[in-house]
Formats: structure tokens, C-alpha cells, sequence
């Protein structure tokens, strides 16, 4: 067995679990993190993994995970946050082993259900999120009435939402009923509640929301409430759609 090879402090928290390297690197700037008992404040100092002992808040990190990618199906009536004050169910619940291990890409409503992705990669988990990735998410959206043809028009090719107008989005329509209608939206941003807000616009609002996609990562198959492990070839789709030439 080869011994370990040092790697910098903000990595090492990383692959424990504590953020993106941005992320870690704001912990050990706030004076967070002790490396062998004295407060280390930069995040590129070398350790060496079983046997430098990092404190993160004063407690030690037992242990660097490999690298972990998971797809929810996210039921309704459940919040994306590792905790909450009003006692909700939180989606971490659903995690069992995982759950201190993760964190989500992004968010979910708590009344949203669908695939919600969750990885250890800090980095790819920021990047993922960021504005500049346009990375695509597909919703099947259940609205009140019948949007008719300006009002799909407006949703295709922007609606403003409150001094945002959104950028030009897919949209077609699945199935009309005598009240309501089911539509397929998808965006390429991230911006707080979009499709809700977007529909509403056009004087349609959301009945139900379920998200599809992520890019092209689906939970088809996967029950309500729970996840699986997501594949190499997914794995590399993620990662293709923040890398640009």
C-alpha cells in the first residue's frame, strides 16, 4: 500500500465533506480550522491525511471520502436543508449514511418533487450552480387553466417576474384537461422560484411541479423519497456541461 500524499488544506476539507474549495477556503480564513492544535489560517498549507489531525469548529475530521454523486426523486412536503426550525422534514433525512456527507446541487421548493442531485465534489457542486454553467433543468408542470398560444409564446421567449426577464426557455404543451394543463418547461437558469413565477406571469399558476432533468440526469425508476448512485458516463455529462473550450 503506497502512503498518502499530502494535498493542501482547503482540498482536504473538501474531500471531507465541508464545501467546495471556495467554501473551505472562507473556513480556514475565519480562523475555523486547528492543525495540530494551532489555528491554521491558510487554506494552502500541506497535510497529510492519517496523520495530520484537523479540527474543524473543534471537531477532528476522521475521515476523507471518495467521491460520491447521488440523484433524488424528492417528494413533496420535504425541504432542502440539513435542518429545519419548524421541525420539517428536511431531504437529508432521506439519506441515511450519506447524510452528513453531501450536499445538494441547488434547491427544491418544499412542495417540489423530482430530481434533486447531491455530491461530495464541492467544486463541481458550485460550478454546477453558477449562473455562468446555463446548466438545463426540465420540469413537468401541472398549471390552473388552458395557456393559450401568446401566453406559451411568452413563456418561450422570456416573461418578466419582477424586474428579471427570463431568458428564452423550452416549452411545450403535454396534455390539456377541461381545467388545468400539464406543460414541459425547461430553463437554463437558476433564478428563486423561476417556474412558478414564470407561469403565474401569464396568469397560470402552478398546481404541481416535478423536475424532470438535470442536464441529462433523470431518477426514472427511483421511488419517491429515495436516490442511487449515479454512474460514470452521468458523471461525465455533469462535468461537461461547466467545461468550456
Amino acid at each position: 500500500m503506497t502512503d498518502p500524499q499530502p494535498m493542501k488544506l482547503n482540498l482536504y476539507l473538501a474531500r471531507a465533506g465541508r464545501g467546495s474549495r471556495r467554501e473551505t477556503t472562507k473556513i480556514v480564513a475565519a480562523g475555523r480550522v486547528t492543525v495540530n492544535g494551532q489555528v491554521e489560517t491558510n487554506p494552502l498549507v500541506e497535510v497529510w491525511p492519517g496523520k495530520t489531525h484537523v479540527k474543524v469548529d473543534g471537531k477532528l475530521i476522521t475521515r476523507l471520502w471518495t467521491s460520491v454523486y447521488l440523484v433524488m426523486n424528492k417528494p413533496a412536503g420535504t425541504i432542502t436543508a440539513t435542518n429545519d426550525d419548524r421541525d420539517r422534514p428536511t431531504v437529508y433525512d432521506l439519506l441515511g449514511r450519506f447524510r452528513q456527507v453531501v450536499q445538494s446541487v441547488g434547491r427544491l421548493d418544499w412542495d417540489t418533487e423530482g430530481v434533486l442531485l447531491f455530491t461530495n465534489d464541492g467544486d463541481l457542486a458550485h460550478a454546477l450552480t453558477d449562473p455562468a454553467s446555463k446548466a438545463p433543468k426540465t420540469y413537468r408542470v401541472k398549471v390552473k387553466g388552458r395557456p393559450d398560444r401568446k401566453a406559451l409564446m411568452q413563456l418561450r421567449v422570456g416573461v418578466d417576474i419582477g424586474g428579471y426577464v427570463t431568458a428564452p426557455a423550452a416549452v411545450r404543451v403535454l396534455q390539456k384537461m377541461e381545467a388545468n394543463t400539464w406543460l414541459e418547461i425547461t430553463v437554463a437558469e437558476g433564478k428563486y422560484r423561476q417556474i412558478k413565477r414564470m407561469t403565474e406571469a401569464v396568469g397560470h399558476p402552478v398546481l404541481r411541479l416535478v423536475r424532470e432533468a438535470f442536464g441529462s440526469i433523470r431518477a426514472d425508476g427511483v421511488a419517491l423519497g429515495r436516490f442511487r448512485h449515479l454512474n460514470d458516463q452521468e458523471i461525465r455529462e455533469l462535468r461537461a456541461l461547466v467545461t468550456h473550450d
